[in-house]
């Protein structure tokens, strides 16, 4: 089964910028932070709503504050950390059920942290 291929022979910069970023945001003030647009327009959280604050949470040394904003912080700063320093594989396919099953998980977690449903 075909799934989503990822070309991560540039993923370099784009890392550097996202481990760089998530340093700078845990020596802001807590409000700084780009608001979800969903989340403004709805109420309704999207799935990636909280990264912010984990990637704060991390930047801080707090890796339960971290796990309770988005657990998926945590893996995308791991892949930042192996992509800055070139161990990511040039190129990746995943599954389309994975990357739904993962973001879908995501999801519900972020619905019941905002007492959506």
């Amino acid at each position: 089964m075909p799934g989503y291929r990822m070309d991560l022979s540039n993923i370099r910069v784009p890392a550097g910028v996202l481990l760089a970023g998530s340093v700078v945001l845990g020596h802001l003030p807590s409000g700084v932070g780009l608001p979800c647009p969903l989340r403004t327009l709805t109420g309704i959280p999207c799935p990636f709503c909280g990264m912010t604050t984990s990637l704060r949470g991390l930047t801080a040394g707090q890796l339960g504050r971290s796990l309770a904003a988005a657990p998926l912080g945590l893996p995308f700063v791991l892949a930042a950390l192996l992509g800055v320093v070139g161990k990511l594989p040039s190129r990746l396919t995943l599954n389309y059920w994975v990357i739904a099953t993962v973001l879908g998980a995501e999801w519900l977690f972020e619905l019941f942290r905002f007492h959506t449903i």
